[in-house]
Formats: structure tokens, C-alpha cells, sequence
């Protein structure tokens, strides 16, 4: 029961995602004004946010907090529109939601029941049900606030949050060279979430398939120790032109990546020999990989995986929609 209420969250938390007004396509980096009252004195000397036009952290600032004041607008509008349509109605706000809003009828909650019977662990309806009211309950409240925000013609306008410069640095790619979009992901083989993101990443190759590069570049986090020697050993298969095949069983054993399980993918792959031995040797593997983390924290990365779209930031393992949004804009 608790995986089936985890699961109803989550499909009521992405269709309020889909309530969001979308903001404005990401452009260039932030100009900050001359006049700021923010800056920092050191021995004398003022430093302004010109100054960290530059820094990734600033950057991905400015970006949080324009997509939290777009945010703030937003739920300000929400509670506008719906004040507005009491009273229009000459109703208070719980009245009207009251009105609008009716409990789910045993029908309805038959027919989620049946939609996602296979993942209630023998559950029977009566178990099911305070879940299923809350959820249809949830899923009734956006639809009356969708409604509400598009006979309101409410809009969200916000600055252009910031587009940040990437270096592909001659990492493994996928897609033509002359691709509108370019996506850069910082991921590593021992993250769950990067793990559970390629199913996302390879439906969005695929739906944008000569549209879009695909470059990967590694992070391993400090605190998954077998991480650095799986990225060593899939740049050393890079050079042996098995780089995506072996990338795709990394992140099919993601947890279970221990230097010999590596060894039996690599083996899989034909290439365990005396080139590859020499290769994990060469510390300039582990150099191209540590300035590939180096890089990503200049950017502002400090968790994975982590995507940059034509320079647009998006943190975390999305869903496809997330992506979509962004690609679909930067196409135009």
C-alpha cells in the first residue's frame, strides 16, 4: 500500500507540474546592473555581481531564483483567480471550491482501482480507497484551477534566467556535430538516479533522433567509491570504439560496479587486453575525469545527474516532460 500511495503522489504531483505556466526560454547569462546593493568588500576594495558573471554557483543562483519568483507569481495568481471567481459567484472561497469540487463517485474509484489493481499487492477496493478519494480528490482541485487560470488568461512573465557556456572537451557523443540542441550530461555509473534517468535520456535520442546531440561527461561522487574505476574503464573502451555499449551495462549493474564486475563487462565487450590493461594505468584517464568534476562544479554541479540543454540547466533525474519543454523552445 505504501509503494501504491507513493505512486498516486507522485502521478498528482506531475499533473500539477502541468498547471505551471511555462517561463520564458532561457537566454543569456544575467547582466546585473551597475547599481546592485549587493556586493562584497574586501580589504577595501568592492567587489559587484559583475564580477561573478562568470561563476557557475551565481549563475545557477539566478536561475533558482527566477524560477522561484516565477513560482511565487504563479501560486499569487492562483489565489487572485480564485477570489475573483467567488465572487463573480457570490461565494466564499471554500464554497466555491465546495461547489466545483465533488467528492469522487464509486465509479470513478472503481475505475482507478482497475487502472493500477496490478500494483496494489492484493489490496482489496475497501483497502485502496481513502488513497484513490485523495488522489481523484487532488486531480479534480488542478482541474478546476486549470480551468480557472485559462478563463483568467493568467501569464507568467520573468526575467530570462541564465544560459551557461559548456565545454563538450572531446567527451563521447551521440548525434550529428551540427545538432540544434546539444545536451551535456554530468552523471555517474553508481548514482541510482543517473541510473533510473536513461530511460528518459535514450526516449528523448530517440523522439529527437538528428535533432539532438548527446554528449556524456563524468562525475563520479566521492562518496560511491567504486564509481572512479568504472569511469576510467569506460573512457579506456572509448578508445576502443565500445564506449556506449559498455556505458549501458555500467548503468544496468549501477550498485554493483565493483572493479571485477567492471572486468566481466569489459571482457563482455571483447576488449579486456593489453591495451585496455595499459589504458586504466594511464593517470591521464583519471586527469580527463577529474577535470570533467572540476568543471561541472565551476558550472554549478554538485549532485547527479545533472543536464545542460543548449546551456540550460536542469538538476536532478526529470521526467520527459521536463526536457520537452526546454527542447521544444530552443527548436523554434
Amino acid at each position: 500500500m505504501d509503494k501504491f500511495k507513493t505512486m498516486l503522489i507522485g502521478v498528482s504531483a506531475l499533473f500539477l507540474v502541468y498547471l505551471v505556466i511555462s517561463a520564458p526560454a532561457m537566454m543569456e547569462k544575467y547582466a546585473p546592473s551597475s547599481d546592485s546593493q549587493n556586493y562584497l568588500l574586501l580589504n577595501g576594495k568592492k567587489y559587484t555581481e559583475s564580477d561573478l558573471k562568470e561563476n557557475g554557483e551565481y549563475q545557477k543562483a539566478r536561475k533558482n531564483y527566477v524560477e522561484s519568483l516565477g513560482q511565487v507569481f504563479q501560486n499569487f495568481g492562483l489565489q487572485e483567480v480564485i477570489q475573483l471567481e467567488a465572487k463573480s459567484q457570490n461565494l466564499s472561497k471554500d464554497e466555491l471550491m465546495k461547489k466545483n469540487i465533488s467528492p469522487p463517485t464509486d465509479s470513478e474509484i472503481a475505475t482507478i482501482y482497475e487502472q493500477y489493481k496490478d500494483q496494489l499487492r492484493g489490496a482489496s477496493l475497501e483497502e485502496a480507497r481513502p488513497q484513490i478519494i485523495e488522489f481523484l480528490m487532488q486531480m479534480k482541485e488542478g482541474q478546476f484551477r486549470q480551468s480557472l487560470l485559462e478563463k483568467y488568461k493568467l501569464e507568467v512573465h520573468t526575467e530570462k534566467p541564465p544560459r551557461m557556456v559548456v565545454d563538450e572537451k572531446n567527451n563521447p557523443s551521440l548525434g550529428p556535430k551540427d545538432a540544434k540542441i546539444t545536451i551535456i550530461e554530468f552523471s555517474d555509473f553508481e548514482c541510482p538516479y543517473c541510473s533510473r534517468s536513461q530511460e528518459v535520456n535514450k526516449a528523448i535520442r530517440e523522439k529527437y533522433e538528428g535533432k539532438v546531440r548527446w554528449v556524456f561527461r563524468d562525475y563520479p561522487l566521492p562518496f560511491h567509491k567504486k564509481a572512479m574505476f568504472a569511469h576510467i574503464a569506460a573512457n579506456c573502451a572509448h578508445k576502443q570504439d565500445k564506449y556506449w555499449s559498455v556505458f549501458e551495462k555500467m548503468f544496468q549493474n549501477t550498485g554493483t560496479l565493483t572493479e571485477e564486475k567492471v572486468i566481466d563487462i569489459i571482457t563482455s565487450e571483447g576488449i579486456y587486453n593489453e591495451k585496455f590493461q595499459e589504458c586504466v594505468k594511464d593517470p591521464a584517464i583519471a586527469g580527463e575525469i577529474q577535470k570533467d568534476i572540476e568543471d561541472g562544479q565551476s558550472l554549478g554541479v554538485n549532485g547527479t545527474p545533472a543536464f545542460f540543454i543548449n546551456g540550460i540547466m536542469v538538476e536532478g533525474a526529470r521526467p520527459l516532460s521536463a526536457f520537452e519543454s526546454i527542447i521544444e523552445k530552443e527548436l523554434k
